[in-house]
């Protein structure tokens, strides 16, 4: 018998495709509040730098340099002055717009579906996410994964985001979890692979771009299930 019970996994970037869900929101709010008119040479060049800013200031929130409030604005308040627009009142309204819009986004990564259906009820699934609560339950609820996984826990949940060991002895505690029966599936090497393995947990790297590092880790999601096979 396999040894673990509990699959953790990461959501955005392993399971739900946040860069084609992204990107495809972010299209269509550029035409919607007619960023054309705008000194972008492209609705892509509007994106590339939308996507830098996140990326920054999401790495300040990890870090709680930055506040969830204050990352939700201040990411579109950068992208658009580099596109020439000083409109703090416009960029409020677009990152509404944009987290009402993007989490409904329903693409998952290759074999996320199928994987979660065969790993189901062999084993107990739950997701650990350094995302917005509210948000990551939109994202399960219509990307149809919700009903395969027993707790969402987030960061905001536990007041602790990966790779700090308090999110995932909250997770413990939320499920009665032991380490010695609990693996964490994420693609970020250092937040999702590292933070588990330093708590003591198990861990596979998604590693979707075939880094070169000796951890447990699979570039398709549909190698997983061939390394839980009950004996």
């Amino acid at each position: 018998m396999s040894k673990y019970r509990h699959i953790f996994f990461d959501l955005d970037h392993t399971l739900w495709d946040f860069h084609s869900n992204s990107v495809e929101a972010l299209h269509e709010l550029y035409v919607e509040f007619d960023l054309e008119q705008s000194n972008a040479p492209s609705g892509q060049y509007f994106i590339d730098r939308y996507v830098f800013h996140n990326e920054r200031m999401w790495d300040m929130y990890r870090q709680n340099r930055m506040s969830k409030s204050r990352l939700r604005k201040a990411r579109f308040e950068a992208a658009l002055l580099d596109i020439g627009i000083d409109d703090k009142k416009l960029a409020k309204r677009i990152g509404e717009a944009y987290l009402d819009i993007c989490p409904r986004k329903t693409k998952l990564n290759d074999h996320a579906m199928e994987v979660v259906q065969e790993l189901h009820g062999q084993f107990t699934l739950h997701i650990l996410s350094n995302g917005f609560h509210e948000t990551q339950l939109v994202k399960l609820e219509c990307s149809g994964l919700a009903p395969y996984f027993k707790e969402v826990i987030t960061s905001e949940k536990a007041s602790a985001k990966k790779p700090n060991p308090r999110i995932f002895r909250f997770a413990e505690q939320l499920t009665g979890a032991k380490k010695e029966e609990s693996i964490m599936i994420g693609d970020n090497l250092d937040i999702d692979v590292h933070g588990a393995l330093d708590f003591g947990w198990d861990a596979i790297h998604y590693n979707e771009f075939d880094v070169k590092h000796d951890l447990p880790s699979v570039t398709k999601l549909d190698e997983l299930p061939a390394l839980f096979v009950r004996e």
